[in-house]
């Protein structure tokens, strides 16, 4: 018997890993505080291009019907996104990123909860275990982090961690209606905000070629991630599903310490430990996962 659950879980575990690369890559934009709704929009654009053509690709001639299966979950979703992609942005040239995946690192328990109210979905005791063992992880990280860090840059950071949370509920919410045009539907979203501000503020449109590149880095890292993660959705309770996710708290702080990035951004000794405890929890749910079989959504 296929286990689905382990093919979820493979497909979760590797959208973290891409998402891992976000952070960073923000890092490397030039002269980030002020060209971040021209990042915003061109990354937007790459985000929705890359869904809409994996969409195309894989339905075919039915492309259009696609659209026809469009509920109030999916738009309710795609806007949650398209504020986090601006909460993320701001949280990561305001703060470290260190401070911000911390906070991202709240969102098991955000949905775990949620999926809980809404949803109805109970988490095995193995789960419930490792999510412990994740609170503890990002309790150990955040002690050790600056502790002059702003307080505006956490509630960038809570704000996102709650967006994902609730959009990781509305992509579980009525399974028989595909999701995947959700994140397409946010970058579309983050667009209009994006260019609506850009003509409000009296910006330009125009940016570093340097920045060009990086946003469309970006949007074929998180476009990528947003697909695979949906898919993974289909056989993941929401708590679990972004527990998995978290890999990318761990790895995006590490590469932003690489030297050979030129970020170089040094983690504290507690937010290494941390983050092993983080990284325990997930290959414990892996080997849990070999172990478990459940109903996939259609």
């Amino acid at each position: 018997m296929q286990n689905n659950y382990l093919r979820g879980f493979t497909l979760v575990i590797i959208s973290g890993v891409i998402w891992s690369f976000s952070a960073p890559l923000v890092r490397l934009l030039e002269d980030a505080e002020i060209y971040r709704l021209q990042y915003l929009l061109y990354r937007s654009l790459i985000i929705t291009l890359v869904v809409l053509i994996f969409i195309l690709f894989r339905e075919g001639r039915n492309f259009l019907n696609t659209f026809k299966r469009i509920d109030s979950w999916s738009l309710f979703g795609g806007l949650v996104m398209s504020a986090i992609f601006f909460g993320w942005i701001y949280a990561l040239t305001t703060t470290t990123v260190a401070i911000t995946l911390l906070m991202l690192g709240l969102s098991p328990v955000l949905s775990a909860f949620l999926g809980y109210l809404v949803l109805g979905e109970r988490l095995s005791r193995i789960t419930i275990i490792n999510m412990m063992i994740v609170i503890t992880g990002i309790t150990i990280m955040v002690w050790g982090s600056d502790k002059s860090t702003t307080i505006l840059g956490v509630i960038y950071g809570f704000f996102v961690a709650l967006g994902f949370a609730i959009y990781t509920i509305t992509i579980r919410k009525n399974p028989e209606i595909p999701k995947l045009l959700t994140p397409a539907i946010a970058g579309f979203f983050c667009m209009i905000w994006a260019i609506i501000l850009i003509i409000v503020t009296d910006s330009s449109f125009e940016i570093p070629s340097v920045n060009i590149g990086i946003s469309v880095m970006s949007g074929l890292v998180i476009g990528v991630g947003l697909i695979l993660y949906a898919f993974g959705a289909k056989y993941l309770p929401s708590g679990e599903l972004v527990m998995l996710s978290l890999l990318e708290v761990v790895l995006g702080i590490f590469w932003a310490w690489l030297p050979i990035l030129g970020i170089h951004e040094v983690p504290s000794t507690n937010t290494l430990i941390g983050g092993c405890a983080i990284v325990m929890a997930i290959i414990l749910q892996g080997i849990n996962a070999r172990k478990i079989h459940i109903i996939p959504m259609p």
